[in-house]
């Protein structure tokens, strides 16, 4: 007797419809302030997130309203830092409000990024991952376009804390969304970046969090070969 093995199930579609809809009723009319964000970039990329970003080629995928693009033009000096975002209407208010020589915008899909292979030497998200159910096809392209020895950073929820499942349980998201862990990071290793890595942490006590029942956050790193 042959048992054929199952084949893997395909990965769901990511909607854009959806995610359009989830927008697009309030698409944001000012610039948003994001100087209070530096703690939670302070907090994960210890002691300094300055070696991460100063002078690099910084991409900002899903870059949404640009507050943590902006706070990197700012605090971190990189080389060059553009956003990335698939809604040009979300970036418009900081785009018009920007002085920043360094900084760029561009409108996207993080699945068929704008940009030549090898253009970054780091690709940044925040609140990005989680929202993309085909993450095996966003990883490859963010490696295509990461420069050798180049990495990811970013930023997920806690798909185990407790006000995060609540607000998935009951709706409170697009529809695109899922339970991102630190087990997607096989995503990585399989599209051949050398190391990957998950941490905790929790911007108002940054000494408790350090397991997922303490973290409201997850550190997502990965370098690529």
């Amino acid at each position: 007797m042959v048992v054929n093995a199952a084949e893997p199930k395909p990965a769901p579609a990511f909607s854009y419809e959806l995610e359009k809809q989830y927008y697009s009723r309030d698409w944001p009319s000012e610039v948003k302030p994001y100087l209070h964000l530096e703690p939670y970039l302070r907090c994960w990329m210890k002691p300094d997130p300055g070696t991460i970003f100063g002078g690099k080629r910084v991409l900002d995928i899903g870059a949404g309203e640009c507050t943590y693009t902006r706070l990197i033009a700012e605090r971190f000096a990189p080389a060059r830092i553009v956003a990335c975002e698939l809604f040009r209407e979300r970036m418009m208010p900081a785009q018009r409000a920007n002085t920043a020589a360094n900084l760029g915008f561009v409108a996207g899909s993080c699945f068929e990024l704008p940009f030549r292979s090898g253009s970054f030497d780091v690709v940044f998200g925040t609140f990005v991952l989680h929202q993309i159910p085909d993450l095996a096809a966003l990883v490859r392209e963010i490696r295509r376009v990461l420069a050798p020895g180049g990495r990811y950073v970013g930023i997920e929820p806690n798909p185990w804390n407790a006000v995060h499942l609540y607000r998935f349980w009951r709706g409170a998201h697009s529809r695109n969304q899922y339970l991102f862990g630190p087990r997607h990071l096989r995503f990585f290793r399989d599209a051949g970046f050398a190391r990957a890595s998950a941490r905790f942490f929790y911007v108002r006590l940054p000494r408790w969090a350090h397991n997922c029942l303490t973290g409201t956050c997850v550190g997502i790193g990965a370098v690529r070969d």
